[in-house]
């Protein structure tokens, strides 16, 4: 798992942007304070008159029956009054009343001098520009529709008006119901002019439109009144009209109510015993019929038991039974005597039974009666219900035929009052805005304000200076430091090469081979740190066969190259540089030989080595030129003999330096580094581009180089650089005392 490592922030990179781009930065703040300089000291100066007003809070109530409360307590209602104040409608008003449509403040007369030109110059370039922009970014909504309804910011004051309104400044006195306006403008007597009419102006129109809603309402209330009494009208009559057909003296009151219910519970209860009678007589009349076939059980039934005259028969038939039981003793069963009692006895059971069966009918009759008593109540509880539902309808009608002209008549007595409030109100002509203080003729400008302006100026031209700087360096993806190298390319940093410039050019040199004319310089001293860290890259031994190459042209490979094996022949036994660039070969100007003879001679077999390989001037520097450029040099540089080439020069030369094409460009690179034992990468400083590099990186990534790193070539080590080795090299070599001579000539 790869451990997360923060990048410190180091100050010191900001403050190099900002010394590398100084003269953008520069440039941007001169022109902003510059121009606003100009705008400041040429404006013209304006004053502005101020006027306090109150405006009051009201309940105006025009129409609410009960408590309409329109900017009472809602907070909105003193935004909606500076709004107003900012109205279109209340500035043309002011336009009209002090003619400024012919006023010298806004249609001033046009000055013919150069600052005057020249502002005109830049408004109408913008004014040009921003409508090229507006018939751009125009929707496809507004190209389709046709011909449309002229808006207020159509009409011909349009103009005009938006101008009036950018000069007004509504501020609200904290904590109260004061406002102070105020208006702007080049003449101060002006100014106090169109503040003071823009008061007016505003007062009358917040009190003709209180009284044009008054006027409204009055009109609505006529309406509403007429609407209201011809409701009154239908309803009466219609409530009327039902209390004559339905015979409706002195309406429905709770007692008729309550009386009807009465008679209901009575009667109801009145059922309930007539019910329980009948069933009570049914019961006797039941069971007396149960007992009719049996008549020695009649007896038994309580009705009989309980009437007199079966009681006096009984006693009579104990009498004759006891005397039958007496004569029994004396005579026999037959006797008269017996006979006539025994007669007597069966006289009285019938006249028993008789009597009998006719209680028995008189409980049958009882019986009848009860059911018809039941009967009868119920027939007269169910018509009682019956009119007691009809009674609650008639009244549920009446009611709401009752509320109905109820309600119009009082709606219409409501409007009524109204009508005379609202009335009141439109005679009375009163609003709730007073002027506390009137605009006075201000005697000194506001504006502009030169110091503020002019600080401004300065902050706002070093922002735009370093943001553009910054947005530049961000843009900007070429690699400038060692730290990029290692970090983003994910390969070593081999160490910088600085610009140079010799003091002197040599007869039979170049003024690139800085290590032969200027060994002493800080760029011969970069060479040779490089050198160093080369033969020192491995524990074991350094690498042999060294290719240096670079992403794309114009890099410095070719220099580098010549410059390193220079420097590693002055520490070697034996170097040799081979010119393998067969596309754009230089190392022959370089060191100013002849390149007719070379390595393409070999390859081609038309020469040996002794006849191709040239001495340097440098001791121990052998110089292989690229010979006569051949028409297939990837052919050639790949071949098979160009490896046993390069295997038996290892057995020469202790160091064999290789200048190769750059990689980007052609595959030349990519097919000599499976032959060398290191490729080392120059990188121009702050001009190849990270993603030509990383392009040139997988290439050699892709034939398995070994890359040994990379050199950070052209550095600047000026004190404006992004680079800090200069402090290192300043200790060095004859770029001090160079640096030094500069400064006394200057």
């Amino acid at each position: 798992m790869d451990e997360y490592i923060e990048k410190k922030i180091d100050l010191r990179d900001y403050l190099r942007v900002l010394i590398k781009r100084r003269w953008i930065i520069m440039t941007i703040f001169a022109l902003v304070v510059l121009f606003v300089a100009v705008n400041t000291f040429t404006a013209v100066l304006i004053y502005k008159g101020t006027s306090r007003i109150l405006i009051e809070k009201e309940r105006p109530n025009l129409l609410s029956i009960q408590d309409v409360s329109y900017g009472w307590t809602d907070p909105e209602f003193y935004e909606t009054q500076y709004k107003i104040i900012e109205s279109r409608a209340v500035a043309r008003n002011v336009i009209q009343r002090l003619d400024l449509e012919n006023s010298l403040e806004f249609f001033p007369e046009p000055q013919d001098n150069i600052v005057s030109n020249i502002k005109g110059w830049i408004r109408e370039t913008l004014q040009g520009v921003k409508g090229w922009i507006k018939s751009i970014i125009k929707t496809e909504e507004t190209k389709t529709k046709g011909v449309e309804q002229a808006t207020d910011h159509d009409a011909p004051d349009s103009g005009l008006v938006s101008a009036f309104i950018g000069r007004i400044e509504v501020s609200p006195v904290q904590e109260s119901w004061l406002v102070d306006v105020s208006v702007s403008a080049r003449d101060p007597v002006m100014a106090a002019r169109m503040t003071n009419e823009l008061v007016r102006a505003y007062i009358d129109q917040n009190l003709e439109t209180k009284l044009m809603a008054a006027k409204d309402a009055v009109e609505w209330l006529n309406e509403r009144i007429d609407e209201e009494r011809e409701k009154v009208e239908v309803a009466e009559k219609a409530l009327l009209r039902y209390k004559e057909k339905h015979q409706i003296i002195t309406g429905f009151s709770s007692d008729a109510e309550n009386i009807t219910a009465q008679k209901l519970a009575e009667l109801n209860n009145q059922v309930v015993e007539a019910e329980s009678h009948r069933v009570e007589a049914e019961t006797r009349y039941r069971q007396a019929i149960s007992l009719k076939g049996t008549p020695d059980m009649l007896d038994s039934i309580p009705e009989v038991l309980s009437n007199d005259l079966v009681n006096e028969i009984k006693k009579i038939e104990v009498t004759l039974f006891n005397r039958m039981s007496e004569l029994s003793k004396k005579y026999g069963r037959k006797h008269p005597k017996m006979v006539a009692i025994a007669s007597e006895l069966k006289e009285l059971k019938k006249r028993k039974a008789v009597e009998a069966k006719r209680v028995v009918n008189s409980l049958k009759n009882e019986y009848k009666l009860a059911l018809a008593r039941e009967e009868s109540l119920k027939q007269a509880l169910a018509q009682q219900k019956d009119e007691s539902l009809n009674l609650n309808k008639k009244a549920v009608q009446f009611g709401v035929l009752q509320r109905e002209a109820e309600s119009s008549r009082h709606m219409y007595e409501l409007l009524i009052k109204r009508f005379k409030e609202t009335s009141l109100i439109e005679e009375m002509k009163t609003g709730n805005i007073r002027v506390i203080d009137k605009a006075e003729v201000p005697q000194a400008p506001v504006g502009p304000n030169k110091n503020r302006n002019l600080m401004l100026a300065v902050v706002l031209g070093l922002t735009l200076g370093m943001g553009l700087a910054f947005f530049l360096e961000y843009l900007d993806n070429t690699i400038k430091l060692p730290d990029e190298i290692k970090e983003q390319l994910k390969i070593p940093f081999l160490g910088p090469v600085p610009i140079f410039s010799p003091d002197g050019i040599p007869m039979n040199g170049h003024k690139d081979l800085v290590t032969i004319h200027d060994p002493k310089s800080t760029a011969s001293e970069a060479y040779r740190s490089i050198r160093t860290g080369i033969l020192y890259s491995s524990v074991d031994t350094a690498p042999q066969v060294i290719m240096m190459t670079s992403s794309g042209p114009l890099e410095g490979k070719t220099v580098s190259s010549s410059n390193m094996a220079v420097v590693m022949a002055k520490s070697e036994s034996k170097v040799l540089l081979m010119d393998c660039d067969m596309r754009r070969p230089r190392v022959h100007k370089l060191f100013s030989i002849d390149r007719e003879i070379g390595l393409s001679s070999i390859l081609a077999g038309t020469s040996n080595i002794k006849g191709a390989i040239v001495p340097s001037p440098v001791k121990g520097l052998d110089i292989l030129p690229v010979g006569p450029i051949p028409p297939n040099p990837s052919e050639i540089l790949g071949s098979k003999r160009m490896r046993q080439f390069i295997n038996a020069l290892r057995k020469k030369y202790a160091r064999i330096i290789i200048d190769s094409p750059p990689v980007s460009s052609i595959t030349d690179a990519a097919v000599l580094a499976r032959m060398v034992d290191s490729v080392m990468l120059v990188i121009r400083a702050g001009e190849t581009p990270r993603p030509v590099i990383e392009y040139s990186l997988e290439q050699l990534k892709t034939v398995n180089a070994n890359i040994m790193g990379a050199i950070l070539n052209a550095v600047s080590v000026g004190w404006d650089s992004y680079y800090y080795y200069h402090y290192y090299y300043d200790y060095y070599g004859k770029d001090r005392e160079r640096r030094k001579r500069n400064l006394r000539k200057g």
